[in-house]
């Protein structure tokens, strides 16, 4: 009996010290996660992915510290197909777009768009067009070939896909080492979309290794369903949304109102973070709004004066939100 008891006295030991140890190890490597953690590099500054691209289009107003502070690294302009042939106002803005962009480090984009002339727009006169443009801004980073080539603002390709996809071949083989985004869709579930992007590939021959895509209907609806739809339809080929903003006002549909506008411009980054495994790049349109309710269209962030709108600081907060 007597040699037992230490026997029962150790067994009854180790029941109590084992969990004890356990409970200081566990302790330990809480510390020792806790303090990995706090070696590791902060989450990406923004409401997007690291690899996904927050651009400003539309704007000049680079140095503007309320637009500083969303921290864009791309911009966008659209301009006339035949702009860098004449002097004039047109060549002046892009001009100044386009040092100032380069001055604050951004990568610049230039879409073409606009009305054919009394000649017509043969792919003989796009190329030597866009050719000029390439001499006097070589340091465009991105060229799209036509905006929002299938909407009825745009006679010169609205009710001709294959011209499109004719003028962004021009294109790739006029310089083989620029970034052609070929297509530049407003997006739309609609059987005249679905046959303008069908005679559009069948014309261009093979799946754009980038799709640009303007995703106003989702944003100001909020609602992923435009969206969704085109990324079930075409499954292959990145996705730039090159065109996005919550409407301060749009014609008569969506009347002036500053709270609305703000209550829904998050959704623009929302969407391209809930579409982050095709979605690389997403630009908010327009940066200076118009006075109220003087303008048929308006997504400015900033009124005229530069004073911020709820929407900036709304766009602000789901800029900087971690993924």
């Amino acid at each position: 009996m007597t040699g037992r008891r230490p026997a029962r006295r150790a067994r009854g030991a180790a029941s109590v010290s084992v969990p004890s140890r356990v409970a200081v190890t566990m302790r330990r490597l809480l510390v020792l996660v806790c303090a990995s953690a706090c070696l590791l590099p902060a989450a990406p500054a923004a409401g997007l992915t690291a690899r996904q691209v927050f651009g400003i289009g539309n704007t000049y107003d680079f140095g503007q510290p309320r637009l500083t502070a969303l921290k864009p690294g791309a911009t966008r302009m659209v301009a006339n197909w035949n702009v860098a042939r004449r002097p004039g106002f047109e060549r002046d803005r892009i001009d100044q777009w386009y040092q100032r962009a380069l001055g604050a480090n951004l990568d610049p984009m230039l879409s073409f768009g606009g009305a054919a002339d009394k000649r017509g727009l043969s792919v003989r006169r796009f190329t030597a067009a866009f050719r000029r443009a390439l001499a006097r801004w070589p340091r465009v980073g991105e060229w799209q070939t036509w905006n929002e080539g299938n909407h009825q603002s745009q006679p010169v390709t609205w009710r001709h896909p294959e011209r499109a996809a004719a003028f962004a071949k021009a294109m790739e083989r006029s310089c083989p080492r620029c970034t052609v985004i070929p297509v530049t869709l407003v997006l739309s579930d609609g059987s005249r979309t679905r046959w303008w992007i069908r005679e559009f590939l069948k014309a261009y021959g093979r799946t754009p290794s980038i799709w640009s895509v303007h995703n106003y209907g989702d944003v100001n609806r909020r609602s992923n369903s435009r969206l969704r739809h085109f990324i079930r339809a075409h499954p292959r080929g990145r996705i730039w949304i090159t065109e996005t903003g919550a409407f301060a006002k749009f014609n008569e549909q969506w009347p002036f109102d500053l709270r609305r506008q703000g209550r829904d411009a998050p959704f623009a980054l929302q969407q391209a973070l809930r579409f982050r495994s095709r979605v690389d790049r997403v630009y908010w349109w327009q940066w200076r709004g118009a006075a109220a309710g003087s303008s048929h269209w308006d997504t400015g962030l900033v009124d005229p004066t530069g004073k911020p709108r709820p929407a900036y600081w709304s766009v602000l907060k789901a800029r900087f939100r971690s993924p």
